[in-house]
């Protein structure tokens, strides 16, 4: 029988070459553990997106989660539909991960039934269609910069009028300095975790342009540049930032 210390997040404990950060069989079956102690707050987030998913969810329309990794975000909220006594929704979480695709599966299991759907597929070519809630969690750093616009652009025409994108991504600050202070504050949180020095300098190597961040500012930007009337930050942490981006035309 597994037990917990089998899930806990050892991807970089050992002392060997340090390879580009990937979501293979080894980050997916501890991811779960990896995210709760590498992204601050990250349960309060998810409620959070929980509740914004509901509030603009629309009956007979569909929920996307682009980069859905194990399927937290589905999972609860498939749970907060169950609790409201609505059985009537279609959600769809796509990774181009088949590992997290797996997880994803077992996590949701039979209760999702044709309700929801895991698909692995590339995020830069799936359609999407009748969509009133978007959602990317930590989902855009991994998106080559030149194909961000491309695909922010595709998400705003898949949309459905009033419909939102919610977006969470590591993020830079305008001014170096304060960069440097929040990475700093960061890694103190990791080192809190119990990650070890080791383990988070060989997951930052292993990240380095795996994982692009951009300005706050060049974010929203994004957003506004690819048609979404309303962007507005509703957490932040440091260098953490979550977004809502309302489609109102």
């Amino acid at each position: 029988m597994e037990n917990k210390e089998d899930r806990r997040d050892r991807v970089f404990h050992g002392d060997g070459e340090v390879l580009p950060f990937e979501f293979n069989d080894s980050v997916a079956h501890v991811f779960d553990d990896m995210a709760q102690r590498s992204i601050p707050w990250y349960k309060e987030v998810q409620r959070m997106i929980t509740t914004l998913g509901l509030t603009f969810y629309r009956e007979g329309s569909q929920i996307y989660d682009l980069g859905c990794s194990t399927g937290t975000t589905l999972a609860l909220l498939a749970q907060a539909f169950s609790e409201r006594g609505i059985a009537d929704y279609r959600m769809v979480g796509i990774d181009n991960s088949e590992a997290m695709c797996r997880e994803a599966r077992e996590k949701i299991g039979p209760a999702g039934g044709d309700r929801i759907s895991i698909r692995c597929a590339d995020l830069e070519e799936t359609p999407l269609e009748n969509a009133s809630v978007v959602i990317m969690n930590y989902t855009l750093q991994f998106i080559d910069p030149l194909a961000r616009e491309e695909l922010i652009g595709r998400i705003y025409r898949g949309l459905n009028h009033n419909g939102v994108l919610i977006v969470s991504d590591k993020t830079l600050q305008s001014h170096t300095d304060t960069s440097r202070i929040f990475v700093d504050n960061y890694y103190h949180m990791k080192r809190q975790n119990g990650y070890s020095e080791m383990e988070i300098s060989r997951k930052r190597e292993a990240l380095e342009n795996v994982l692009i961040p951009y300005r706050v500012e060049e974010e929203r930007d994004l957003f506004l540049k690819s048609g979404f009337e309303g962007v507005d930050i509703f957490f932040t942490w440091f260098n953490f930032s979550s977004f809502i981006c309302l489609k109102k035309s």
